[in-house]
């Protein structure tokens, strides 16, 4: 085991440095984000994640989770509270470079333009419950390595393939059939019929939906029946019905 580094100042250069992995622009450049609490750590070890950096409270029991090579820091109850995001700091958190599981690809869910953090991590959480395991985000997508998708996600980031890319070239390019959500000129989710190869699911975003461009090259427009006096659903919500219904 690496012999560990205490910091007890907030003003350490190695500090500082993990400190902008709260911010998107410093995740993308250093290929790094930070997880906080034993579930994710855990999580993220079981399934091969490469923790660079493991960061412990000074009196915290972090040997469950060293390998071999991992820098470890351990930190003051202040400088644990710079790093986290969370109004109560855990004992532990990491630093982490995420790499993508090997999906086979049948259930494919993308989202198009979704920017609330809570919604897409319940989303990454539903489709792993129901075995999508490869998620597409269009850029304009809320970051999913962000401390509240993170959290919202509870470790499902790391059991799940989850790509970046452009939402109408996904799905003009999918081998199967391609189902969008949608108000106008669809059919009732409970009345389609299972499709027998790979499906891919689209959801859109909070206030528009699915956009046009993307809308106009799925296969079916579908929406769920709502007998009571809502008008709409959460998207997340909506999406866990939805990947429920056609669930691996």
């Amino acid at each position: 085991m690496v012999e560990p580094k205490h910091i007890a100042s907030k003003d350490n250069r190695r500090i500082k440095e993990l400190k902008k992995l709260q911010l998107k622009k410093y995740r993308k450049k250093q290929g790094l984000f930070l997880i906080e609490g034993a579930h994710l750590v855990e999580e993220a070890i079981r399934h091969d994640q490469e923790v660079h950096t493991l960061i412990a409270l000074e009196d915290y029991d972090y040997s469950p989770y060293v390998t071999e090579g991992m820098e470890v820091i351990t930190v003051t109850p202040g400088v644990m509270k710079l790093l986290s995001s969370l109004e109560t700091p855990p004992g532990i958190m990491a630093a982490v470079s995420y790499r993508k599981p090997q999906p086979d690809g049948r259930h494919v869910l993308l989202l198009d333009g979704i920017q609330d953090p809570g919604n897409l991590g319940t989303l990454l959480r539903t489709a792993d419950a129901f075995g999508f395991d490869r998620v597409i985000l269009s850029p304009d997508t809320v970051d999913p390595f962000s401390d509240k998708v993170l959290r919202s996600a509870q470790g499902s980031t790391f059991h799940i393939e989850i790509t970046v890319a452009d939402a109408l070239q996904s799905v003009r390019e999918f081998d199967g059939r391609v189902l969008g959500t949608s108000l106008d000129g669809a059919a009732f989710l409970e009345q389609m019929e299972l499709p027998e190869g790979p499906v891919m699911v689209v959801l859109g975003n909070e206030g528009r939906g699915v956009s046009e461009e993307v809308l106009s090259n799925v296969d079916v427009k579908m929406k769920i029946d709502m007998p009571g006096g809502s008008e709409s659903l959460n998207v997340a919500i909506a999406g866990g019905i939805i990947m429920h219904h056609f669930r691996a």
